[in-house]
Parts: C-alpha cells; structure tokens; sequence
C-alpha cells in the first residue's frame, strides 16, 4: 500500500535536501498534536519534498495520505501566502486520474496537504517487481496524459513525472500524485507554482531546459519526463547517452519509436506540443497494430496481426502444428507403451523369461508411458499458453523418445525454436492478454 506521492529518499531528495539527517523524520507522536483530526498509522516514504504518512481520518473512518513539508520551506515570509493561493489551484485538479487533495494548511511548523490515499504500488515499484509488458505500457500512458492535459488545461506544469508519482492502484486505476509540489517547495526566489522556477526535479527524467534555462519551463518539460518514463516502461532502461529506439531494444512496433523519439526531443518545439497528442498517437497505434520493426512485431509483442485478430493470436497460430505435431508424437509413443505390455510381455512369458526379462519389458513400458504424457501435456500447455517449461520439456522429450522420435524430432525442434523466442516467452509469462486499467 502506499499514499499519495510515495517517495524513497535516495531516488528523490535533490542535492540541497541530501544532507537531511535521518533523525529529523518527525514521528507518529511529534506530529499527533498538531494533526488532532487525523490518527497517524505509518510513515510511508521520505524524499526532498517532505514525508508522506499513512493516516486514518477518523470523523470519515476513511485513510488518507498526510504529506508534510520540511520545516525550512516555510522560513520565507512570503510563503504562507504562496502556499494558500497555490495550493487552492493544486485542490481544484479534481481528475479521475490525479491524486484528490482533501485538505490542506499550516500546523505547528509544518505545511501539509491531505490526500487520497492509494491502495496499490508506485510504477518504480512495478518495474522493480516485474517486467512490464507492452500492453501494459500502452494502457498506462493514455491515462498520464489525460491526467496531465488537464493540469495543463488549468496551468499547472507537474515538473517532477517520474515512476515514483505515478500510482496504479489494487484495481488497476492510474493517479499521478505531487502535481505542482515540486514548485512550492522551491526556493524563496520562486514566484508562483505556474511559473518560472529554479531547476527543480529529477535528474535523468527533467527535460533540457529545466537544467539550461529553468525560467523558460513549461507544460512540454512534461511531456520530456513522460518520454522518459515510456521508454523506461518499455525497456526497462533509462535513455541515456546515445540509446536505441525502443523497437531496437524490445519487440514493439516501430511507430513506437516516433512517439517516444519525438517527446524526448532536446528543444520543446521539436517536441509533441500537448499531451493530448500524445494519447491520440499511443491509443492509435495500440488500436492498429500493423507495422512492426526488423522482424514486423506488434506492439503487442508478436508478429502483426490482420484486423480483426486479437492481440497474440500470431504467436498461437505460429505455435498451433507444432502443438498439434507434439501430441500426435505423444499419442504415438503411447502406443509404442501399448504394444510392449500387448506383446512382448506375452512373448516374454512364452519364452519362459525371468524376473530380469520381466523387469526391462516393464522398464521400457513405464518410460514409454511417462514419454507420452509428458509430450501430450507439452503440447497441450502450448495450445493453452500457459506453463512454459512444461513446454519446453515436451519439445525436449519428443526428440529422444524411443521409435515415436521420427515424428517428435521435427516437431520438437520446431516447437523449441519458436518457444524461445523472446515475445513467446512473455507472451507465456502473461499467459493472456492483461488487462487495461480503467477509471
């Protein structure tokens, strides 16, 4: 679980906040009595834009997120008043795919906001847990631009889009969170949320102009960190240095390459000019799926497919006649178990053979038995897509099982070059398409 603008300290504290002493974390007990309203539960991350706790509202019984700013943000004079007039817009994002602010103000030293608190995971923690399918990526953009269009809309440039605030909650649902505090908590030079600012961000994610010229930022520094998070979605890498278009590193359309290329272009007019035209080309490209890179991958991981065709149909058609060609190799060999218990054992006996004869007849039927179910499951689970070793396995066996590998030899072979493919491979990790985050 985590709360609104979920941070860790390493990952967000810029340079000027990395001197923070642990010690300084206030606890559950230092803050109860300036938040009377609220019960603390936990402390949820800490970075340079203050400490995010888990609390209970008790009057609502509801949880929410407490963020608390550092202290010293609050020495500027003029800030109480900056603080009110900004944080009244930042509550007026009201947007299915932005963290709600519920309250905000000053208690005791401490500026806060009450937020939404977020069942789930932060993006940094997904890509930690796993890899992010191309799907998944396709679904979750969309939903940050709508988020970010409208902040855009409203004047109000995010400037800190990193993994860390983008939230995808227990059911599938995308929030942006810290929309504008990046800002507020800025230096005492600093106008308005909306303006002109020092540069403030994170480093790898914040576009060129917010480190060359911060006092030219502005909604298309968003578009830039989006670039950013896209490409790190889709490969797992930071585009750093002279990187390779995403369709080099992964198996995704090549029109993938024009989006994420384009919003991570070095001068803000060269970029996409609104988010929204982002979200038009990724739900475009991700409804029509139909050119792909060197080897002709969907953005779906596969090979195209023709309208109409479900996302990983190819890779099922591709791997169909080697399935089938397991099975029959399996059925194959179980009859090879059949005629070995049908005729040698009888021929065994006629012969008067012994324990021994006995034993190796019976030894060649079980193995003959066991070859067969094993390439039979092999090539079910292909059909079904769903246990990769499995699989594997069966290709495997088909090949070295007794008389039935003149049929599993090919077969086999087949089944493996395909399986190890790198788009099949996920494509059994996920065993189906995932589903798409909705609001």
């Amino acid at each position: 679980m985590l709360g609104a603008g979920f941070e860790t300290q390493v990952e967000t504290e810029p340079a000027d906040e990395a001197a923070r002493e642990p010690g300084s974390t206030p606890g559950a007990a230092e803050l109860a009595p300036h938040f009377p309203q609220l019960e603390i539960v936990e402390l949820l991350g800490r970075g340079g834009m203050g400490w995010v706790y888990q609390a209970r509202q008790t009057n609502l019984d509801r949880f929410v997120a407490l963020k608390v700013l550092p202290p010293e943000v609050g020495r500027d004079p003029a800030f109480a008043e900056r603080f009110q007039r900004e944080a009244r817009a930042l509550a007026r994002l009201n947007h299915p795919n932005i963290v709600a602010i519920y309250d905000f103000g000053q208690a005791g030293p401490y500026f806060y906001f009450v937020m939404e608190f977020v069942d789930g995971a932060n993006l940094r923690q997904l890509e930690r847990s796993r890899r992010l399918s191309p799907e998944e990526a396709f679904a979750i953009v969309p939903k940050i631009c709508e988020a970010l269009q409208f902040a855009h809309d409203e004047g109000i440039v995010h400037r800190d889009i990193k993994p860390e605030n983008i939230l995808v909650d227990s059911k599938g649902r995308v929030k942006i969170a810290d929309f504008g505090i990046a800002k507020l908590v800025g230096r005492k030079e600093d106008i308005t949320l909306t303006g002109a600012q020092h540069t403030l961000g994170t480093p790898h994610y914040m576009a060129p102009e917010q480190i060359d010229t911060p006092t030219k930022v502005d909604h298309r520094a968003d578009i830039y960190a989006l670039g950013v998070v896209f490409y790190e979605m889709l490969t797992g890498e930071l585009p750093m240095g002279r990187f390779e278009p995403p369709s080099k590193r992964v198996q995704v359309d090549v029109r993938v390459d024009e989006v994420v290329l384009r919003s991570l272009e070095r001068s803000p007019e060269r970029r996409y000019q609104t988010v929204g035209a982002v979200k038009t080309e990724v739900e475009s490209i991700a409804a029509t799926p139909r050119r792909g890179g060197s080897s002709r991958e969907s953005v779906h991981g596969g090979r195209d497919n023709p309208p109409g065709k479900p996302p990983g149909a190819d890779i099922r058609e591709a791997l169909r006649w080697p399935a089938y060609g397991l099975i029959a190799s399996g059925f194959l060999q179980s009859l090879v178990c059949l005629a070995l218990v049908l005729f040698a054992l009888p021929a065994v006996a006629r012969e008067g053979g012994d324990a021994a004869g006995y034993a190796v007849v019976g030894s060649m039927a079980a193995l003959s038995l066991l070859a067969a179910v094993v390439v039979v499951g092999g090539g079910i689970n292909i059909l079904r897509m769903s246990s990769y070793r499995w699989a594997m396995v069966g290709g495997g066996v088909a090949m070295i099982a007794g008389p039935a590998a003149l049929l599993g030899l090919p077969f086999g072979i087949w089944a493996l070059v395909i399986l190890n493919r790198r788009e099949v491979r996920a494509a059994f990790e996920r065993g189906h398409p995932p589903s798409v985050p909705n609001n």
